[in-house]
């Protein structure tokens, strides 16, 4: 027998797929209809080139460059904006003093966020430019959730911890995680979806080569419309993979939160 939770997996996945095919359906017929199939390629166009450019080398090669400056900016932004929002949502003073930041980081439009940091850099070595743009773009929108899911926490448990310890490392990780893991696993999930779409985007102005936003660029300079929706589909495909991350997570969370009230019980 198939369980609720696979079952109910297995009928996502499947109109997920559905959905698109139907975008892509839809690029199709806006193709026919205007009689432009350069720009509109047909579904099979589409497929063919994106199984053809998952048969080259370098295809993977920019997934894995793209990738990889995508982990350090996730990384360097969790650190900060998670670290952040634990402060805020346990400090008042922290959380007004940090709250223009955060709103300027996350209401400012990507590109002059881009801009700005390109015109920073010396000798205009863009290298790095879609980590600490992708970065920055990231940290308001893990922040947020963490700082409001904190001080949404029912106040009896935060009188517990209270009574029997200091704030601290083992608190945060053993308490406070776990009850805002809804928050935390939403904020991943968000800041994922934002943070590959700011990475590429970047790549694709500041030029970083051997990138996605490269091939993107080369794809639109070349007139390979076809290249660009495939390149689009594999985007799609690579966001979906990573978004499993908040669910490892949350199981590591509830292990922990198992593991203690264990402890608790045996003491």
């Amino acid at each position: 027998m198939i369980s609720t939770t696979t079952s109910k997996k297995i009928k996502n996945l499947i109109l997920f797929v559905a959905g698109i095919l139907l975008f892509i359906i839809i690029i199709s017929l806006i193709g026919i209809i205007k009689d432009n199939k350069v720009v509109f390629p047909s579904v099979f166009e589409i497929f063919d080139t994106f199984f053809g450019l998952l048969k080259k080398g370098d295809t993977y090669k920019y997934i894995g460059i793209t990738l990889l400056d995508f982990i350090i900016a996730f990384i360097a932004s969790s650190i900060l904006g998670i670290g952040l929002g634990i402060l805020s949502g346990f400090n008042d003073v922290s959380r007004g003093i940090l709250k223009p930041f955060m709103i300027i980081a996350r209401s400012m439009p990507m590109v002059i966020i881009i801009v700005i940091i390109m015109l920073t850099v010396p000798n205009n070595n863009y290298r790095y430019v879609p980590i600490v743009s992708t970065a920055i773009a990231m940290i308001p929108i893990l922040y947020e959730p963490i700082s409001e899911g904190i001080r949404r926490i029912d106040k009896s448990y935060n009188d517990v911890w209270r009574l029997n310890s200091k704030l601290n490392l083992r608190v945060i990780f053993n308490v406070t995680l776990p009850l805002i893991g809804g928050y935390l696993k939403q904020a991943i999930i968000t800041a994922i979806g934002l943070g590959i779409k700011m990475i590429v985007t970047t790549e694709f102005i500041a030029g970083v080569r051997n990138t996605m936003g490269t091939a993107i660029f080369n794809s639109k300079t070349l007139v390979e419309y076809s290249e660009i929706y495939a390149y689009a589909l594999i985007l799609v495909i690579l966001v979906v993979v990573i978004e499993f991350i908040p669910d490892l997570i949350i199981i590591v969370l509830k292990k922990i939160k198992e593991k203690q009230q264990k402890s608790a019980h045996l003491s």
